[in-house]
């Protein structure tokens, strides 16, 4: 297939949008005002205004776009089935060579490697991203973490001195298969890399009512740790749950112009919506230059290979070029001593080399994102409910973070320079399969406090109160979806906005899979109530909506 690119012409376009809960026939702008804007319109005497340069026409809160059922552009694939997360985009496919190393990429993204440990979560990338989409909670306390784990600070946002920025629930032990799980003062008294910790999770039954009556049940999660192999934690150590999300449409949306994500930010809530999404920043990792961060769930990581760079070294002790330390502290003696005695590092000094590296990052970002469900292509018609639920998002005001449409501008190859099948070139070609998409991804890319606040504890098995010991154990329960733990720009209770292209095709993909960064919610109406923070209104107009407009909302949703 051949594509044909279309030069960008920089139009100012002022996009308008009623207020929440306003008339259906209004225009929507893919978000809302920042007070720094001039020529200000006003529609229902509600001021919205913002200039993006993309080109594109008002986004309609009555009327879908013609290309919205594309969620990626030409980046989209049809496959709605348990594999719809693994597609390359189509004209990766088309071009021998790239779908080559798109392939290399998958096989060494499911693959388990030399080198890894001597602590870890998972031994491959497929392990964690399951089908390439969300990890699972695991079903009973005695299943060890696999697919989430536990990152681990203090409530300033420092690492934890002996067990690092997260715990890895295996260890690597000479004459051992497989993971080492965590015995108490096992590394201590015994010298070996055992796992630094077991975690698990029990949850609290949550019930509540819609204003109609109907009742619903939410799972309020408790994090446990127990049979510490270094020793006990700081005092002040806190906890953060994450269960790993999907990878898809990584290179569409590490491709949207920075200037765009900022266009949505409002800081200090200047037009007092009581939305104030915040961009957090980070370091190239090879140019340090400051980037804006788009990914890791409190936005930590500012492209694609940072993030796989980060993952490959503390979720599965893969050091590479961009993350050569093993993931040992200096307080771990006997990861450091296991480290030592490793005998493959012969890719400089690291587990993986670059033509590996660079492969799974064009992998990740030549993923396709499904198409949208519940239109008819012959009829160009949507399904009535779909429409009507597409009408509640607008009304409850959830656009103003899970932004609906972006277009794409250039995608330069990758640092690490252009990749075939056995070596690194010095070039650094332009993907272009990902450039000049129009696509609807529903996420700003920002921080947004979403409420909340955590205690930890030291508990016997019943509750009762202790200090030290194998039987102590440390709990932490928290209220809302806070976690007690800042990490990089992100306070202990900010997340950045998780994009929604795919949310229905979540289950079907991994019917274990549940939702948020945690998996507390078990569905998406649970997740949808455990909005908090600036997303209380949000949150409270859908307590507000009667059965039928619940329903539809929740179709749209499905529909993504």
């Amino acid at each position: 297939m051949t594509y044909t690119l279309k030069k960008l012409f920089m139009l100012i376009v002022i996009i308008s949008l009623n207020a929440c809960g306003g008339d259906s026939s209004s225009e929507s702008n893919d978000k809302k005002d920042n007070s720094n804007k001039s020529e200000q319109v006003t529609t229902n005497n509600h001021a919205f205004n913002i200039t993006v340069n993309d080109g594109l026409a008002p986004l309609l809160i009555n009327q879908p776009d013609a290309t919205e059922h594309l969620s990626a552009g030409l980046g989209t694939t049809n496959m709605v089935d348990q594999n719809a997360y693994s597609q390359a985009i189509e004209a990766i496919v088309d071009e021998p060579q790239l779908d080559a190393v798109f392939k290399a990429g998958d096989h060494t993204f499911r693959s388990n490697h030399d080198g890894q440990g001597p602590l870890f979560n998972n031994s491959s990338c497929q392990g964690c991203h399951i089908k390439d989409g969300r990890g699972q909670v695991p079903s009973t306390a005695d299943e060890a973490m696999s697919s989430m784990f536990l990152r681990i600070g203090d409530s300033l946002g420092n690492v934890e001195p002996t067990y690092g920025d997260q715990l890895q629930v295996f260890g690597t032990i000479n004459g051992r298969s497989g993971g080492v799980i965590a015995k108490y003062r096992g590394a201590l008294d015994e010298g070996l890399a055992y796992g630094e910790a077991y975690t698990w999770v029990e949850y609290e039954r949550v019930t509540g009512t819609f204003s109609d009556g109907e009742t619903y049940e939410l799972r309020k999660p408790i994090y446990k740790i127990k049979d510490l192999a270094y020793g006990d934690f700081i005092d002040d150590v806190q906890f953060s749950a994450r269960v790993t999300p999907h990878v898809y449409g990584s290179g569409l949306l590490e491709s949207i112009p920075q200037q765009h994500l900022l266009a949505y930010a409002d800081p200090t809530d200047n037009n007092n919506d009581g939305i104030s999404g915040r961009p957090a920043y980070t370091s190239h990792p090879v140019s340090g230059e400051k980037q804006i961060a788009r990914f890791g769930q409190k936005a930590v990581t500012g492209s694609v290979l940072q993030q796989i760079a980060g993952a490959y070294r503390g979720d599965m002790g893969v050091t590479n070029s961009i993350n050569s330390a093993e993931p040992c502290t200096d307080a771990q003696t006997a990861c450091l001593a296991q480290a030592e005695r490793e005998n493959n590092k012969h890719h400089n000094g690291v587990d993986l080399n670059d033509v590996d590296l660079a492969q799974v990052e064009f992998y990740n970002r030549t993923l396709a994102v499904p198409k949208r469900r519940g239109f008819d292509v012959s009829t160009q018609l949507w399904q009535e409910e779909i429409l009507a639920g597409r009408a509640q998002f607008y009304a409850a005001n959830c656009h103003s973070c899970h932004v609906p449409r972006y277009k794409t501008a250039q995608a330069p190859g990758s640092v690490l320079g252009d990749v075939d099948l056995v070596s690194l070139s010095d070039a650094r070609t332009n993907i272009i399969a990902l450039e000049q998409q129009v696509i609807y991804p529903y996420t700003d890319l920002l921080l947004h406090d979403m409420g909340g606040s955590c205690v930890v504890s030291k508990e016997l098995i019943d509750g009762q109160s202790c200090n030290e010991g194998e039987q102590c154990i440390y709990v932490q329960r928290c209220e809302g979806l806070a976690d007690g733990r800042p990490e990089g720009e992100a306070t202990a209770s900010e997340w950045k906005t998780p994009p929604l292209w795919g949310l229905g095709l979540v289950q079907t993909v991994n019917p274990k899979a549940t939702f948020l960064h945690d998996g507390r919610a078990r569905s998406i109406q649970e997740a949808i109530i455990w909005h908090d923070g600036e997303a209380k209104a949000s949150q409270q107009a859908f307590i507000n909506m009667d059965k039928t407009q619940r329903t539809a909302l929740l179709a749209f949703l499905g529909s993504l």
